[in-house]
C-alpha cells in the first residue's frame, strides 16, 4: 500500500470518529432536552390501630394512710377502713397491690385500650384521729405527674402514695415545692417500688413545717400512680380528710370541675368579719425560671364567669388566693396563665350543730374530646358536674355502661358548669370539647374527683413499609 493510500485511509477512519462522537454528544444532550415518560410510586401507607390488643391499666389508692397510728413509729403512714370504688365500663382483669400492712388494698382494674373505662374510689372516714370525707380517680400510671394540696404545718399530715401495677420494679424520683419555692433536700429523693406493690411516704418527714405542699414525681424502670392523702387536726379535735388526684402536665388553661365551699352559711363570717369561715382557696406552682399571673374565674349553670381573683406567682413557688366568699352557684373554677402552671383548690363543709368539719383538694380535669364515649363513674351519693368552658354550646349524652335503660341528653351553654343526674356506670358523649368531675357534699363531708378522659392523642399509627 502505497503512502497516499495509507494517508487516504486514516483520514477516513478519522472523519469517521469525529462523526459518531458527534452523534453521541449530540443524543446526550437531545435526551437532556427532551422529556423522556417516567414510573411514579406513591409510597403505601398503612394506618395501624394502636389500640388493638392492647390493655389499659387504672390503680386506686386503697384506703386512706393515717400516720402516728402507731405511737412507736410516728413516722409510717397506716391504711385504715376501706374504700369503696366505682367503676364504669366492663374492666376484663382486676387484681391488689400489696403493701406492707393495713386493710383496704390498692385496686387495679383492666380494659382493652379501645373500650371506655374509669374507676373512681370514695372513703368515709371516723376513727379517734380522723374524720371526713376522702375521694379520687383511679388513675393510668405515668412517668411524670403532678399532684397539689396539703401542708406539713402543725395539725396537718401529707402522705403520697406510689402504686407500681406493672411488672418490673420503679425507681421514683420526688421533688416537693412550698410556699419559698423547691425544697431542695428531696431533689433527688428516691423511692423504689417493687411490682405489684404500693409505697406510701410520708411528706411531713420529707418536708416539715411547710403551709403549702406540691409535689413532682418521676419515674424510671415502670409507670406509676401517686395519690396525695391530707389530715388535720385542730388540737386532739379532727378537722377533715382529703385525697387529691394528680395532674399529668402544667398547662396555661386549667379547669376544675365539681367545686363547693359548703361551710356554713350560718355560722357567720371570718376572723376578719367578712366573707366565710373557712374560705376557698385556691393554689398554683408556675415551674420553672419563669415568674407569671394566673387569673382565676368561676361558673355557674346559666353560664356566668365571675372573676375572683388573681395569683402572683414566683418561679417554683406554691401561690395562693383566698376567695372569702364563693359566688353562689359556683360549680367549676378557670384558671388561665401566662406561664404553665399546676394547680388544685380546696372546699370546706362545715356543721354548725355538730361541729363536725372537712374540706377537700379538687383537681384539674383533662379536656373530654368531642364526640368520644368517655366512661364517668359516679360513686354513691355523688353528682356529675360537666363544664363547657367554649362559647359554643354542647349538647350532652348520658348513658350506661351495662346499655340498660334511656339515654338522657342535656344541652350545656356556653361557659356554663351543670350538675347533671348520672347513673354509678355512666358513659357521657359530647358534641363539643368539655371537661368534667364528680362531688360528694353532706352537711360536715366533702369530697371530689375529675373525670380522667384517655389521651386523645392514642390510637392511630401511619407506618411506611419498605
Amino acid at each position: 500500500m502505497t503512502d497516499r493510500s495509507r494517508l487516504l485511509r486514516g483520514g477516513a477512519r478519522a472523519v469517521t470518529g469525529l462523526l459518531v462522537t458527534a452523534a453521541a454528544v449530540g443524543g446526550v444532550v437531545l435526551m437532556g432536552n427532551v422529556p423522556l415518560p417516567s414510573v411514579v410510586h406513591e409510597p403505601l401507607a398503612l394506618t395501624v390501630d394502636t389500640t388493638q390488643d392492647t390493655a389499659r391499666t387504672l390503680a386506686c389508692a386503697g384506703s386512706f394512710s393515717e400516720l402516728g397510728a402507731d405511737p412507736a413509729r410516728p413516722g409510717v403512714a397506716i391504711p385504715v377502713g376501706e374504700a369503696t370504688t366505682a367503676v364504669s365500663g366492663e374492666a376484663s382483669g382486676t387484681a391488689t397491690l400489696a403493701r406492707g400492712e393495713g386493710t383496704g388494698l390498692p385496686s387495679v382494674v383492666f380494659a382493652p385500650m379501645s373500650q371506655p373505662l374509669a374507676a373512681a374510689q370514695f372513703q368515709a372516714i371516723d376513727t379517734e384521729n380522723l374524720r371526713g370525707a376522702a375521694a379520687s380517680s383511679c388513675a393510668e400510671p405515668s412517668n411524670e405527674q403532678w399532684i397539689m394540696g396539703g401542708a406539713s404545718s402543725l395539725g396537718f399530715s401529707t402522705t403520697l402514695s406510689l402504686g407500681n401495677p406493672g411488672t418490673v420494679p420503679a425507681t421514683v424520683s420526688i421533688a416537693v415545692y412550698d410556699e419559698n419555692g423547691a425544697v431542695d433536700s428531696v431533689q433527688t429523693a428516691g423511692v423504689i417500688v417493687a411490682p405489684g406493690t404500693q409505697q406510701t411516704v410520708s411528706l411531713n418527714g420529707y418536708a416539715p413545717d411547710r403551709e403549702r405542699l406540691a409535689v413532682r414525681v418521676v419515674s424510671t424502670g415502670a409507670p406509676v400512680t401517686a395519690h396525695v392523702g391530707v389530715a388535720q387536726s385542730s388540737g386532739i379535735t379532727p378537722f377533715g380528710v382529703s385525697g387529691a388526684t394528680p395532674q399529668v402536665e402544667p398547662s396555661t388553661s386549667l379547669v376544675i370541675p365539681a367545686i363547693e365551699n359548703a361551710d356554713g352559711d350560718d355560722r357567720g363570717p371570718n376572723d376578719s368579719g367578712e366573707g366565710d369561715a373557712f374560705p376557698f382557696i385556691v393554689r398554683a406552682l408556675a415551674p420553672g425560671e419563669l415568674a407569671g399571673t394566673a387569673s382565676v374565674r368561676v361558673l355557674d349553670k346559666n353560664g356566668k364567669s365571675t372573676e375572683v381573683g388573681e395569683i402572683e406567682l414566683a418561679p417554683n413557688a406554691v401561690g395562693e388566693l383566698r376567695v372569702g366568699t364563693l359566688p353562689d352557684g359556683a360549680n367549676a373554677l378557670v384558671i388561665d396563665a401566662d406561664v404553665p402552671i399546676i394547680a388544685g383548690a380546696a372546699g370546706s363543709a362545715d356543721d354548725a350543730d355538730t361541729r363536725e368539719h372537712d374540706f377537700e383538694w379538687f383537681a384539674p380535669a383533662p379536656v373530654i374530646a368531642a364526640d368520644a364515649e368517655v366512661a364517668a363513674p359516679v360513686v354513691a351519693g355523688g353528682r356529675l358536674v360537666v363544664v363547657n368552658p367554649a362559647d359554643t354550646e354542647a349538647e350532652i349524652t348520658i348513658a350506661r355502661a351495662d346499655g340498660k335503660g334511656k339515654d338522657t341528653t342535656e344541652t350545656v351553654r356556653p361557659g356554663a358548669a351543670v350538675v347533671l343526674d348520672a347513673p354509678a356506670n355512666a358513659i357521657l358523649t359530647s358534641s363539643a370539647p368539655v371537661h368534667a368531675g364528680v362531688r360528694y357534699v353532706s352537711d360536715s363531708a366533702i369530697a371530689g374527683y375529675p373525670i380522667l378522659a384517655p389521651d386523645p392523642r392514642d390510637g392511630t399509627l401511619t407506618v411506611y413499609p419498605r
